[in-house]
């Protein structure tokens, strides 16, 4: 797990190598074990490799910068950038390939050789046999970017679901990318210009990362399942390709006849199985739930002498406290838990320091719980986690999945089996009646959803936004595609590329990185997800139960009582008592702060009216004064 960055001279010109290393500089919590760059001349095909302090010399039109964080082949022989034997072929990588010794096994079978016992030489050799093919057979998560020195070509891929990231920006002359935002902000070609229509999206619905946009004008990320190939050889050409697509991938999956959750059972446990390869300790990461459960109780035969470390938060006397759950895990299977407790004073501390890390706004202060997890793990000598991360949206765990599960039940024509599982999910009579009618929510989108449902919550309420000021300004957002005949298979693909998914990952991948620890995600197994997506919606809810295959799978390695619960709760903090007390006078003053007030986004008067009334116990407003505030605590700190 690592930082890249890159810079290419279009026009064959020199790059400043000073560059490279300011950009590394900033990525060095992704990579804190080594650094190194090289410069490559697609002129006359020659380059330099070389450590800080040693660029003056350097010239060249291509420029890799690398910060490493050692997880496979601690020696010198895993450090990047990497070459081929012959040094035609080099690589800046940051990821896993969780079956890279399977693929040595087969690339040894077909000739190749190899010098170290890194992933990121099977990469080198499975381009030089497969070339751009040599994706598909990855299992794992990346981002990398390879220059071919024979083709004079630039090759760069992301995983099949974003989990590692990479941003890139365009300029007359150069192309430059990074692993995160602020390496790019380190170059003098790059304008720090805010997106209004990610400011739109984040301020009305609430979402990040729906699209390849960023917050900053001009600067995009790479989508998901995507790669990029840029041709040197006559001139400039950047080519993007979706090189994976879920629904594809799901429909080549044979029809099952087999016991479906024994082979989820076997997909799940292969994945674990998969991602405890490791050179490094590794850990778990345990909210109590029954996604982070059942990891931590499939890994824990396979962690050496049984001694699995997991890491918790916590939260004493708050409704949504876990630690019950996390205590009887531990208890059972003998794990040694580490636990954290959060309070507003800490979070106000650590404020600055979570925003530099995140490079764009974030949508509550759930990201501190999860911050404070991986700080955890990191103080206690582990640094690579397993986690639950993906499971609610491959199988439905959101509450609103039902009613989009209810529409569809509807719209089959089943209504007895809609009728039997609203009974299922209500405690009365009237519960019954009121979840029929608001099973028809459920045809319509996702967004309009979410506003219907919260249509008298303040948490969605919009008076407090200048209206006039977002008007006319468009969402980057992707136009809706039907590729699943059913409707909840439809919308967990929605939600899978763009509207839920892509931005926890980004928030995982930041918060992990910020403690330069390696977050590993076995739901997201490109296996198991084309499964889960090849069945029918019956396997995610069931009698008012959501993931229901995944229970029936691991009924004899989850305790029963967390397997039974319906509740769901996630990394939830006490921020509607933080903002009520130890926070509540700092916000005030944010909120009626000059620059605030001059930014134009908002009706101030009435969202100090919102967050007054918050103040007061009347309404629960904390997340749309952290969507202000936040956004304010970013313009300051890139902006203004």
């Amino acid at each position: 797990m690592c930082g890249i960055a890159g810079i290419v001279h279009k026009n064959k010109g020199t790059i400043d190598p000073s560059l490279l290393l300011s950009m590394a500089k900033v990525l060095s919590h992704r990579g804190p074990d080594d650094e190194r760059f090289s410069v490559f001349n697609s002129r006359n095909e020659t380059y330099h490799s070389f450590k800080r302090g040693e660029a003056a010399a350097v010239r060249g039109d291509i420029g890799f910068a690398h910060r490493r964080l050692s997880i496979i082949d601690l020696s010198e022989a895993g450090s990047q950038p990497m070459a081929d034997k012959d040094n035609s072929v080099w690589i800046i990588y940051n990821g896993e390939i969780f079956n890279y010794l399977e693929l040595k096994k087969e690339l040894k079978d077909r000739g190749h050789l190899f010098q170290t016992q890194s992933d990121t030489e099977v990469i080198i050799n499975a381009y030089r046999e497969w070339d751009q093919d040599c994706l598909k057979r990855f299992n794992g998560m990346w981002a990398f970017v390879l220059y071919d020195r024979k083709k004079n070509v630039l090759f760069g891929a992301r995983d099949r679901f974003g989990i590692k990231p990479l941003h890139y920006h365009i300029s007359p002359d150069h192309f430059s990318f990074a692993s995160e935002i602020k390496g790019l902000l380190r170059l003098p070609w790059v304008s720090v210009e805010p997106s209004l229509p990610a400011i739109k999206d984040y301020l009305v619905y609430s979402r990040t990362n729906t699209s390849e946009h960023t917050f900053f004008e001009g600067i995009s990320r790479l989508p998901a399942g995507h790669s990029f190939t840029i041709s040197l050889e006559h001139g400039f050409h950047l080519q993007l390709k979706k090189w994976w697509d879920l629904p594809e991938s799901a429909l080549a999956v044979p029809e099952e006849t087999a016991d479906i959750a024994q082979k989820f059972r076997a997909l799940l446990l292969s994945s674990v199985r998969l991602r405890l390869r490791s050179d490094v300790p590794i850990g778990t990461c345990l909210s109590g739930g029954i996604d982070s459960s059942a990891v931590v109780c499939l890994a824990n035969p396979f962690l050496k002498e049984g001694n699995q470390k997991s890491f918790s938060m916590i939260s004493p006397g708050f409704v949504h406290d876990e630690s019950a759950y996390i205590d009887q895990i531990g208890k059972e299977f003998n794990i040694i838990s580490y636990k954290t407790s959060l309070n507003g004073t800490d979070f106000l501390a650590e404020m600055d320091q979570l925003i530099q890390a995140h490079d764009e706004p974030f949508t509550s202060t759930s990201m501190y719980a999860q911050w404070k997890v991986f700080q955890l793990a990191k103080q206690n000598g582990v640094t690579v986690t397993l986690d639950g991360q993906g499971a609610d949206e491959l199988l439905a765990g959101y509450p609103y999945f039902k009613l989009v599960y209810w529409a569809e039940l509807l719209q089959k024509r089943k209504f007895l089996r809609c009728i039997n599982e609203v009974k299922s999910d209500s405690r009365s009579k009237a519960e019954i009646v009121r979840n029929l009618l608001m099973s028809l929510s459920g045809f319509l989108s996702h967004r309009k959803m979410i506003s219907l449902a919260g249509f008298k919550d303040p948490q969605y309420k919009r008076d407090w936004l200048n209206k006039k000021y977002f008007r006319g300004i468009p969402l980057a957002y992707p136009p809706r595609r039907k590729k699943f005949s059913s409707r909840l298979n439809q919308r967990l693909y929605e939600v899978f590329n763009h509207d839920g998914l892509p931005a926890l990952l980004r928030y995982a991948d930041r918060n992990s990185m910020g403690h330069s620890v390696e977050a590993r995600m076995p739901f997201l197994d490109h296996r198991l997800v084309s499964y889960v997506f090849s069945l029918s919606p019956d396997t995610k809810i069931h009698k008012g139960l959501s993931k229901d295959i995944l229970r029936k799978a691991l009924k004899k390695d989850i305790p029963s009582n967390i397997l039974a619960r319906r509740d769901k709760i996630g990394f939830d903090t006490p921020e509607e008592i933080w903002f009520r007390e130890e926070m509540s006078r700092w916000l005030a003053e944010i909120i009626d702060s000059r620059s605030m007030n001059n930014r134009g986004f908002y009706n101030i008067p009435e969202l100090k009216h919102l967050f007054e009334r918050h103040r007061k116990g009347e309404v629960n407003a904390s997340r749309p004064v952290w969507r202000a505030v936040n956004l304010e605590l970013w313009q300051r700190k890139y902006l203004d």
